[in-house]
């Protein structure tokens, strides 16, 4: 599979993928990526292991998804992963202000009492998320662990989340592959599809995410290329 994918991107003429994400031999811990070792012709190519494979294994250490904090539990995961672009959120922020004062003439407002009247969609829409780096991730699912595995995650049924001798052992393995989902510098994981402009607020971008190239066949491991689109998962 690999070699004819090669072969089809030269054929082509296209320049070989960036990137590639997998849901499995991102690293090793005796050497390099298996995956990149099979497309040995695209010597510039960078494996990342998916975030959303990597939060499954995570929660497959609790009891049952059907527990009362099953939910938050994945989103505090998620967001030891994530976070939103800083530029972008302070650009918002600003047209946000100016739409209020000038439409509603809410003037003299904190920042802390505009980002709450930015809503989950309109924030989606026009910022940009990005992983919070290995170490910080690292600190912070840590933390959340062990909340979850104390008297904080249990329901009011008296059931814990957590199976904590799996957790802990889930942590051990996957803790080496916070580097593996870090994105890439110099990679465009974003596509810009629009401006707009609010009245008397500032420009704003709207953003879409393409999924890139993925191969035609069931293959041994699911993989997603990044070339000239972009690719970012649904956070």
């Amino acid at each position: 599979m690999a070699a004819g994918l090669m072969e089809r991107y030269r054929l082509a003429g296209v320049a070989p993928p960036q990137l590639m994400y997998v849901d499995r031999d991102c690293c090793s811990s005796f050497g390099g990526s298996k995956t990149a070792a099979m497309y040995n012709e695209w010597d510039q190519l960078v494996v990342r292991l998916d975030i959303w494979h990597l939060m499954r294994r995570f929660a497959a250490g609790v009891t049952t998804e059907s527990h009362q904090l099953y939910g938050p539990f994945m989103r505090q995961l998620s967001a030891c992963i994530f976070e939103w672009d800083a530029g972008d959120v302070r650009r918002l922020l600003e047209a946000k202000r100016s739409a209020l004062e000038g439409k509603h003439g809410m003037v003299g407002l904190t920042e802390a009492e505009v980002s709450r009247l930015i809503g989950r969609k309109e924030i989606a829409l026009h910022c940009r998320r990005r992983t919070c780096g290995a170490a910080a991730t690292e600190v912070l699912l840590l933390d959340l662990l062990e909340t979850f595995n104390s008297e904080k995650g249990v329901d009011t049924l008296g059931i814990p989340l957590l199976d904590s001798i799996h957790i802990q052992a889930i942590w051990q393995e996957q803790r080496r592959h916070l580097h593996c989902i870090q994105d890439p510098p110099g990679v465009q994981l974003y596509t810009e599809t629009g401006k707009i402009t609010p009245r008397l607020g500032l420009s704003l971008r709207t953003g879409l995410h393409i999924l890139g190239v993925i191969p035609p066949q069931p293959v041994p491991g699911q993989m997603q290329c990044i070339s000239r689109h972009s690719y970012w998962m649904d956070r």
